[in-house]
């Protein structure tokens, strides 16, 4: 398997039906990254790196290709002179022009990492930075032994999530967040020990229910059927949904 039949396994665990390729979601999905593409100085070609703050002037190499041809650069191997050291603002000025960041950090036993950064143990990896132990991820950070995982961030030991975020031990769950130890959500918030839920918010160790409503397993088959029929549809046509769990927690009511 690749990272693109994982997609398409992915959705249709999620959705019960595939809803297109991952070059089709990319922009959908990378909503969720941090960091940014930079330049090698080395060799010109395009890096990751795992942070969008470095300084505008930052020079980089590839960490995995590069790192032995970092005395080609001519300030880097270049000693300081006394008239450099003779004072703290001159010496900050000196060290400074040796500054050079890694970009592509990939680390441990991994393979098949693409446009990432500070990967360790990473397998079937792609545009994502700072993940540990993960196989088939695409467009996520800050991710601890993820399987499955697409668009989300700051989620641990999760499989088969889609643009979730600051979860843990999640499986088969699109668009949820604060959330821990549940299955089979969509849309929910700050759940904890649940299972089967749609658009519900802040309760424990519930299973069938539908925006805070129980409902019986039959009344919750029917309507999830529906409702994440028409999320499919609307994911296939237009590769993107018009709102997300974010938007929903950020709005203001008043």
């Amino acid at each position: 398997m690749n990272i693109e039949s994982a997609f398409e396994s992915t959705c249709k665990i999620l959705f019960g039906m595939p809803v297109g390729t991952l070059n089709e979601f990319d922009p959908y999905l990378r909503e969720a990254t941090v960091g940014k593409e930079v330049k090698s100085s080395i060799s010109g070609k395009l890096l990751k790196v795992l942070s969008s703050n470095y300084p505008d002037n930052a020079r980089f190499f590839d960490y995995n290709a590069e790192f032995g041809k970092l005395a080609s650069l001519s300030k880097l191997s270049k000693p300081l002179n006394i008239s450099q050291i003779k004072d703290i603002d001159s010496l900050f000025s000196a060290v400074e022009e040796k500054i050079i960041y890694s970009g592509n950090k990939v680390l441990g036993n991994s393979n098949d990492v693409y446009d990432s950064d500070d990967v360790v143990d990473g397998s079937f990896v792609s545009h994502s930075t700072y993940l540990r132990n993960g196989k088939f991820v695409y467009c996520c950070y800050l991710m601890n032994e993820p399987e499955y995982c697409f668009g989300s961030a700051s989620s641990g030991q999760s499989q088969y999530i889609m643009r979730c975020f600051y979860n843990n031990t999640l499986k088969r769950c699109f668009e949820c967040c604060t959330s821990v130890g549940s299955s089979d959500l969509y849309f929910c918030y700050n759940l904890i020990g649940c299972h089967d839920c749609l658009f519900t918010f802040s309760v424990r160790n519930k299973t069938n229910m539908i925006a805070n409503v129980q409902l019986s397993k039959e009344q919750y088959a029917e309507l999830k059927n529906k409702l994440v029929g028409e999320i499919a549809e609307e994911l296939r046509s237009k590769k993107k949904l018009g709102y997300s769990i974010i938007d929903l927690l950020n709005r203001n009511y008043d």
